[in-house]
């Protein structure tokens, strides 16, 4: 028998591709195409319909209208809305009033699925309303949908009781049918829900209607579930016999919903943050540059120094604070080397103490020879140090901070990384437990916000527990918090584990050459920002080097073919706006094979081939970056 689909889209070429994936998913649908209310009205008096399907914007009408219209005429028929565009606040109410499911037009491709779904669950109330109104005369099949049902079922006693209960329910609840049985609905309901939930059961009563309420059960160990039903009053010959309540458990699919929902906006708000950074950093570069060049010249008594000494160490705090907004957004470049994470614990073990305070007490529980991790050092430390630092903020009067490093194996289905497919089930787990205030709920959901704070105004930056986060997902982990009012928070970071050697000896830096006047190497400027071009250049310049700037690939490329040759060495931006900077290095190698590169950028887009350049060995600064790193690099980069 065909399933007959009314489906209301006043766009024909839509529609019509519309139509066509759903003959191709299932030839039996038999779909009917209209755009016109009265039509609408016309077709539901007269032919049979499985279901609506229906565009929210219409004509001289929308989905409201429609659901009204349906709801009058066949009431409990399965509506579907597949549209462009649709609030949260607008499908909620369109969900509450009736509606089966709601799909974007551009996902199209879940509609088949959504539909079978929707007629499927149209199909159990069909059957589960019949098997009620005809309790008396059919209870054996009654009873049997009764237990065999995915819905939580439950029967309440004109006295309040709860009388009868199907399995879904009692494994919902964790309560047995002994356990069930007296206990009295209101019990069921949590706080502040409570008076709602009775409020629902009395109206129910009193009106001989069903009544429909989202609600929180709390089960017999004391967990919070979420539900979304309805109390239908059933009667025998005008006497109310019992309500009964059909309950979904919608905890799993609402916290999959904040989930999703949290983790676009903190992708919106790290796309911008990124995108602020980037300028900051070209604009602090060229502070910190000029005012070193400013610098060098004059004698260590002259107060100009002092002066451009407090600029450039205001360059540095902002920075500071330019790299936490990247670390957030995840635009901050990874150098991933071998780490060993508990030395890197008691490397700063001090600076910690010192922090925290005489009046807090930190204690370390280190798993001993715990393998060494491949991990960016410098955010693994500022990953650590915020953690710290928020520990102890939540404890003005003191308490005990507890950093625990353990090696864990998780089950697939707890790995919550943004690429699980990379990250494999070995992670290595960081704790930050304290014996502070703890926070409540709405605390917690904005908690990883960047300018989130509950300090006083002038007391943080807000970016401490963002930068956690970010450096965090930046390696492929995740963060985890556990915290109730007044029984502390625990933080529990984990991050991929795949072996590697143990770390080398850092090498030392040799010290910041002097200026000389023998011509020395050429190198080639790659920059689009003319301030931080002429700043390289002129420093460059100012130290023997023979600079030659180029504002874009494209310049770049063509000097590269006129003179290639005569280049030792290519500085220049990861990512430029006229193409891919390998075009360059390709070029480069083919005309002076032995010619080095040293890369900058503020951040990093996936344009930039910065896992292609990593493997490669090309050095790499980010912006910022001081006269004195610049000139290191470039020794460095020469020496070899």
């Amino acid at each position: 028998m065909p399933k007959k689909i009314l489906y209301i889209e006043d766009s024909p070429e839509y529609s019509e591709m519309v139509v066509k994936a759903l003959e191709k998913s299932d030839p039996g649908y038999e779909v009917r195409l209209t755009d016109s209310l009265p039509e609408i009205q016309r077709l539901l008096k007269t032919e049979h319909f499985d279901l609506i399907l229906s565009d929210f914007n219409l004509n001289g009408f929308d989905a409201r209208d429609v659901m009204e219209t349906c709801n009058a005429l066949t009431p409990g028929l399965p509506l579907i809305l597949l549209t462009g565009s649709l609030s949260d606040e607008t499908a909620v109410e369109l969900l509450k009033s009736g509606a089966a499911d709601y799909i974007l037009k551009d996902r199209v491709a879940r509609l088949p699925a959504a539909i079978e779904a929707a007629m499927s669950e149209h199909e159990k109330k069909l059957a589960l309303n019949a098997a009620v109104r005809n309790i008396s005369e059919s209870e054996a099949r009654y009873r049997e949908l009764f237990a065999a049902s995915s819905d939580l079922i439950f029967l309440v006693s004109s006295e309040g009781e709860i009388i009868d209960s199907n399995p879904a329910f009692r494994a919902a609840t964790g309560y047995t049918d002994k356990t069930a049985r007296p206990l009295r609905a209101g019990a069921l309901a949590a706080e502040p829900e409570r008076t709602a939930f009775l409020l629902a059961l009395q109206r129910a009563a009193a009106l001989e209607t069903p009544y429909a309420i989202e609600t929180v059960f709390v089960s017999a160990s004391g967990e919070r579930v979420l539900v979304q039903g309805s109390f239908y009053p059933r009667k025998k010959d005008g006497e109310m016999l019992y309500l009964q309540g059909i309950f979904h458990d919608v905890t799993v699919p609402r916290r999959l919903e904040e989930q999703t929902r949290q983790s676009q906006k903190m992708e919106a708000v790290g796309r911008l943050a990124g995108g602020i950074a980037h300028d900051f950093n070209n604009m602090l570069g060229a502070i910190e540059g000029y005012a070193t060049l400013a610098m060098d010249p004059l004698k260590e008594d002259n107060p100009i120094k002092n002066d451009l000494l407090e600029i450039r160490k205001a360059v540095a705090r902002a920075a500071a604070l330019i790299k936490q907004l990247l670390v957030f957004s995840r635009k901050q470049a990874l150098q991933k080397t071998p780490c060993d994470l508990n030395a890197a614990i008691k490397s700063i073990q001090t600076m910690m103490t010192s922090i925290i305070g005489e009046n807090i007490k930190l204690h370390l529980d280190l798993q001993p020879e715990l393998p060494c991790m491949l991990a960016d050092a410098s955010q693994l430390d500022q990953l650590l140090m915020n953690l710290v630092v928020n520990a102890r903020d939540a404890m003005p009067d003191g308490g005990r901070i507890t950093l625990r490093t353990r090696q864990v194996a998780l089950h697939p289905s707890g790995v919550r990384s943004p690429r699980p497919e990379e990250a494999g089930q070995k992670f290595m787990l960081i704790s930050v437990k304290d014996s502070g205030t703890g926070m409540d709920k709405t605390t917690r959901d904005h908690l990883f916000e960047p300018f989130f704070t509950t300090k006083e105004r002038g007391k943080g930056t807000g970016l401490g527990l963002s930068t956690v986060y970010g450096a965090a997902k930046q390696h492929n982990g995740w963060v985890t918090v556990e915290s109730e009012i007044g029984q502390g928070t625990e933080f529990s970071v984990y991050l991929p584990f795949k072996a590697c050697p143990s770390p080398a000896q850092e090498a030392v830096i040799p010290a910041r050459r002097k200026k000389k006047k023998t011509v020395g190497a050429k190198i080639l400027i790659i920059e689009d920002d003319p301030i931080l071009s002429n700043l390289s250049a002129k420093a460059l310049t100012e130290y023997g080097y023979r600079p030659e700037k180029a504002g874009s690939i494209e310049e770049a490329m063509i000097i590269l073919k006129e003179r290639g040759a005569a280049f030792d060495l290519v500085f220049s931006d990861m990512v430029l706006g006229d193409g891919k900077i390998m075009a360059v290095v390709e070029e480069l190698a083919r005309l002076s094979p032995k010619a080095g590169f040293i890369f900058t950028s503020g951040y990093l887009e996936e344009k930039a081939n910065w896992d292609l350049m990593n493997k490669m060995g090309y050095k790499f600064i980010p912006k910022p970056f001081s006269v004195d790193n610049l000139l290191k690099t470039i020794d460095e980069t020469l020496a070899k």
